[in-house]
């Protein structure tokens, strides 16, 4: 069973019919106990409740954005590659690109080395590398919750690897690390814990559910931190 804490149950926008949204849906309803409500898109997700549906909607509940952490320095020696910030468009190279500013500006994509498909700075650049395997690590202070394969050999994919790692004590997200060819693991990326996808198995929903309860009181506690920051700066 979840521990909600101080929130009344799970806040969902209205109109989101993804897996997760549905898995969630199906859980509340198997266990009367939760609350389970739907608002608005246009409004933001009640304080009493945890939104649970798309990054968009999620933002509407911070007071100051949040900006992405895709490769924390304590993580860099697991990169394999070079990554970097430019905010100009590089050509003659194919390289990965990512929006520095905020999650889902844009999709990250491999580039032509051209001006195709060029977006607008604040811009992380990063080398190519090629994954045979791809897993989701969940993690809560430090602590992984649980791991589950989504991306590569599916008719051979094994449990994820044990992730042999120092991970902060005070860090909470998602960790996507990649098998490489000589069977290292490398960082794909890091994410906050919120709206991020669930790869497990039904029998796990309840770590996810929990994963998110834990993973917004992180958020909310970050964004008064910055909000009382930039308050006394003024």
């Amino acid at each position: 069973m979840i521990n909600l804490g101080t929130y009344k149950g799970f806040g969902l926008a209205l109109g989101d019919t993804s897996l997760e949204a549905n898995r969630l849906s199906l859980y509340c309803l198997l266990n009367d106990n939760i609350l389970l409500k739907r608002f608005p898109k246009e409004e933001k997700c009640p304080e009493d409740f945890v939104p649970s549906s798309s990054v968009e909607w999620c933002e509407k509940s911070f007071d100051i954005p949040v900006v992405p952490d895709y490769y924390p320095d304590w993580c860099s020696q697991y990169l394999y590659r070079k990554v970097w910030r430019e905010d100009k468009w590089i050509l003659g190279r194919k390289l990965f690109v990512k929006p520095a500013d905020r999650y889902k500006r844009f999709t990250g994509f491999i580039t032509t080395g051209t001006y195709k498909k060029k977006k607008k700075p604040p811009l992380i650049w990063s080398e190519i590398l090629f994954f045979k395997n791809e897993w989701r690590y969940y993690i809560t202070k430090g602590k992984v919750v649980c791991g589950e394969w989504y991306w590569g050999d599916e008719e051979n994919t094994t449990p994820a690897p044990e992730l042999n790692i120092k991970i902060p004590e005070d860090y909470s997200g998602a960790l996507d690390f990649g098998e490489l060819a000589n069977g290292k693991l490398a960082l794909i990326e890091s994410q906050h814990p919120f709206a991020c996808g669930w790869y497990g198995p039904k029998e796990k929903d309840h770590l996810y559910f929990q994963w998110i309860i834990d993973g917004w009181n992180y958020m909310m506690n970050i964004n008064k931190l910055l909000t009382s920051k930039e308050m006394n700066q003024l």
